[in-house]
This record gives C-alpha cells, structure tokens and sequence, in this order.
C-alpha cells in the first residue's frame, strides 16, 4: 500500500456485560494489526438506548455524542459486530443500537424507513458472540447478526470452514467463545486465535474491496470520457 494512502479502518462494535466479548474485540483487534495496511478501533455499546440523555447531558449534548457514533460508523471501512448470545439471538442492546443509528432523529429522512439512508452500504460486515454453554446458541446468535448486516447492505464475510474440519471446533461464520455459567471463563487460546483470525480475514477482504472500488470508478470514468467523445459532434 502507498505510504501516503489512509490505512482501511476497521470498526469493531461490541456489546459485552461480563468481558468474554470484549476480550473477542480486543483479540479481533490484533488480528486485524497482523495488516500492515490496516487499523482497527473499538467502540462499545452501552446499554442505555443512544437517544437517552446522560447524566448532566443537555439536548445539544446528546446530539453531538450521537453525532460522533455516527460519524464513527459512517467512516468506517468495515464493521465487526458483537455480542452475547440471549435465548439464541443477539442481546437487545445491540440490535437497538443499529435500530437507533439507522433512524437517527433527521429532519429531512422518514425514521420508518431506515434503509433509505444507506449509512452502511458496501461496508464490509463480520460478527462474533459468545454464551454461557456449548450449546448456548452461538451459531443463532451469529446468524441474528449477519442477517442484520446484511438487511443494512454489508459485505458480508465468514471465517467459513477451517480444518481439520471434523475436529476443528470453531464456527464457520463468525468468532465464537463459550464464557461459562458466570462470564468469567476466559478465552482458550483456540478461541483466541479464531478472533485475530476474523480480524484479519475482515482487513484482507476490506483491502481487496477498496481496491476493486477504485479499480470500478477508473473504469466508469475511461467509459465515460470515451462515450462523450463518440457523441461529441465538435470532437
């Protein structure tokens, strides 16, 4: 990459009460470092609604916090999205926070219609979640999350299947970690090492995309330039 040319920017959104995912976050975050060209930062999801005023908050204050997350998921290249896995979905906070983001008070666009904003098209999207069991619903939790991507108009990308495949015990769509009856477990290393694997298939992948969209818009510009020619009577 041209040292002059801003690294892609990864932003991992994670939704975490008891640490298991923010530890996925940290360690996605390392993974995408394994990425010379590439950057990731955190941003966590509280679980106050993001419209709620804070303590000693004003309406102007809100608006410009608002306004930084916004800005923050907008300008992102690619986003990572977690957290845990509640009766085999994604935890309410998260999901209300993307429902908040995406409808955010506006007073030109129409609030019932989210999609319209395009505020994350042609991002690259990931995901990773953890629960308490095995058996905890990490899988339905993941599909939660990149269903909702892909609802916002995501590039949608997995860690697919790794081998060994009949004893490898990761997930083939996101990172996953089982944290135990309390949330305290900690993550295995293989856990571990799934999560910086995520983190840097999303960097690779997020570069491949910004190259193919520059590569696209030379492309339009050649074909442009060379249909005014052939309809330019003075040419």
């Amino acid at each position: 990459m041209d040292e002059r040319e801003e690294p892609v920017r990864i932003l991992i959104v994670y939704y975490s009460r008891f640490g298991a995912i923010k530890a996925l976050a940290e360690r996605i975050a390392e993974g995408v470092g394994r990425l010379s060209g590439a950057r990731a930062e955190l941003l966590e999801v509280e679980d106050q609604p993001l419209e709620e005023l804070r303590p000693g908050e004003g309406a102007d204050d809100m608006a410009r916090r608002r306004a930084a997350v916004l800005n923050q998921l907008t300008t992102a290249d690619a986003l990572v999205v977690g957290g845990p896995a509640y009766f085999g979905g994604m935890a309410s906070p998260l999901k209300r926070f993307f429902e908040d983001c995406a409808t955010a008070s506006n007073a030109v666009l129409d609030r019932t219609r989210p999609w319209h904003q395009h505020l994350f098209r042609d991002k690259v999207g990931a995901a990773f979640t953890s629960s308490a069991t095995p058996h905890g619903g990490n899988e339905q939790a993941l599909h939660s999350i990149l269903t909702m991507l892909m609802h916002l108009g995501l590039i949608v990308v997995t860690p697919g299947q790794r081998g060994p495949i009949l004893e490898h015990q990761a997930a083939p769509y996101g990172a996953t970690a089982v944290s135990g009856p309390t949330g305290n477990r900690g993550l295995s290393e293989g856990e571990a090492e799934e999560a910086r694997y995520l983190g840097q298939r999303v960097a690779e992948v997020t570069t491949w995309v910004r190259l193919g969209a520059r590569e696209g818009a030379r492309l339009r510009r050649e074909e442009a330039e060379e249909a005014s020619q052939r309809f330019d009577p003075s040419a």
